[in-house]
């Protein structure tokens, strides 16, 4: 677009408005002078004066309009829809583990980011007993500082389990060394927190889990139902743990074969479409509804069904986790 164009472009965007107020300060001056007691010298050198404002006031104007501080109204949509975005999944393929499918479990993950680098987190391995750890978690925020954090998360988580220790003693020790980080490190935001759920597993089915988190829900093959089960414990936090109470952190249940639990994180169901209606209720229709067979295809179809409830775009972080029991 050339000069001339933009000054169409402007002039088409200020209309009448312009012109008015123009013509509208300078009918002011003109008839406060007239009606002075200046000597017609002065007159003059005011009214030099006035018209040189005006005109930089327009001339400060259009050079706004032209670095694009005054926006177009479809120039101010487009800024507004850039925190619409259709997700980043280069979390997943750098750093999140593969999935696991042994003769004990199938573990599947699938995470989609607001951001390249999002707050949300998973992770799952074995320690030296043959146990399966496996945590997911949400870091408040987005961008490079959640990732940053979520990061620390899953290597403390990896370098803390052992075979004779329990997800609450994990969360306990990654909370206290996060609270020896902060004070070493002033720089730290003390405000920061995730929430997190860790589930140990053993080879026969049982199951532990600690942590603050959304509910998960576990489905039963035997009966074809599913069944919420609510979290409890603590977050990754130096601050936000204190005003809990009655925390038990403790919790267990037995899986059968064929059994599924599925944990995700609340930017699933807190998707929204152009109504401003949450994905919600459709998250656990969804899991009651859809065939069980393949752990992949569920997480696709899920994915595919957020993705059309919010016309293509995401708001949060958003990520699924599966374990199968064989």
């Amino acid at each position: 677009m050339n000069l001339l164009e933009y000054i169409k472009s402007y002039f088409q965007r200020v209309g009448w408005l312009l012109s008015c107020v123009n013509l509208l300060s300078l009918t002011i001056v003109i008839g406060f002078l007239q009606t002075s007691s200046f000597s017609a010298k002065e007159r003059i050198v005011l009214y030099l004066t006035a018209i040189g404002f005006v005109y930089l006031v327009n001339y400060v104007s259009f050079i706004l309009f032209l670095t694009k501080k005054i926006l177009p109204e479809e120039e101010a949509r487009g800024k507004m829809m850039k925190r619409y975005r259709k997700g980043d999944d280069r979390m997943q393929s750098y750093l999140f583990p593969l999935p696991i499918d042994d003769e004990n479990y199938e573990v599947y993950g699938r995470t989609l980011t607001y951001n390249p680098i999002g707050g949300d987190f998973y992770n799952f391995l074995t320690d030296s007993q043959g146990n399966y750890w496996i945590g997911i978690g949400d870091s408040v925020g987005h961008g490079y500082l959640a990732g940053i954090f979520s990061m620390m998360i899953l290597q403390r988580m990896s370098l803390l389990i052992k075979h004779d220790s329990n997800p609450y003693e994990v969360i306990e020790r990654i909370n206290e060394d996060l609270l020896k980080r902060t004070e070493q490190n002033p720089t730290i935001n003390p405000s920061l927190y995730a929430t997190f759920l860790l589930i140990k597993a053993d080879k026969e089915g049982n199951l532990e889990h600690s942590g603050l988190h959304p509910s998960f829900v576990v489905y039963k093959k035997r009966t074809g139902q599913n069944r919420i089960m609510e979290t409890d414990g603590k977050f990754i936090s130096t601050t936000m743990n204190a005003g809990l109470k009655n925390v038990q952190g403790r919790n267990g249940f037995q899986l059968e074969s064929g059994d599924i639990v599925f944990c995700f994180t609340d930017g699933l169901y807190e998707q929204k479409n152009n109504g401003n209606l949450y994905f919600g209720e459709s998250l656990f229709r969804f899991l009651e509804e859809v065939p069980k067979d393949d752990l992949g295809k569920i997480a696709d179809n899920l994915f595919i069904e957020i993705l059309k409830h919010t016309g293509g775009r995401i708001q949060d972080d958003m990520t699924i986790l599966m374990i199968r029991k064989k």
